[in-house]
């Protein structure tokens, strides 16, 4: 279970820099998305209140439904969506090398939700 949960962040790690090729990530700025669409704003606001807790599943849910609206992006906005989905991503791996059986949880879900597509 283990190795697979791995090569899973593995591979959502890959996924992410492929989205984020040729872009830069900073730190993330939530008031770059002040002015996003109202339906961009709400994602994004779910989304990192579900990273600020730790809920990995929701917040790579709702990360996701952003990017897939990219065209609604601006390319500031952009890359903030971009880094803090792929700073989530790390502490999701940090916390499944830790143990923490929520991450493991988020892991699996996030995985049953990849495979049904």
């Amino acid at each position: 279970m283990k190795i697979k949960l791995r090569w899973y962040i593995v591979f959502l790690g890959l996924s992410l820099l492929a989205v984020s090729c040729g872009k830069t990530s900073g730190s993330v700025d939530a008031r770059d998305f002040d002015q996003a669409a109202p339906e961009i704003k709400t994602l994004w606001e779910a989304a990192v209140a579900a990273d600020k807790a730790n809920d990995y599943y929701t917040a790579s849910v709702s990360y996701g439904q952003i990017m897939s609206q990219e065209s609604k992006l601006t390319p500031k906005q952009d890359k903030e969506l971009i880094a803090a989905s792929q700073a989530m991503s790390q502490r999701m791996m940090d916390a499944v090398d830790k143990g923490d059986q929520a991450a493991k949880d988020a892991v699996v879900k996030i995985m049953a939700a990849q495979k049904k597509r």
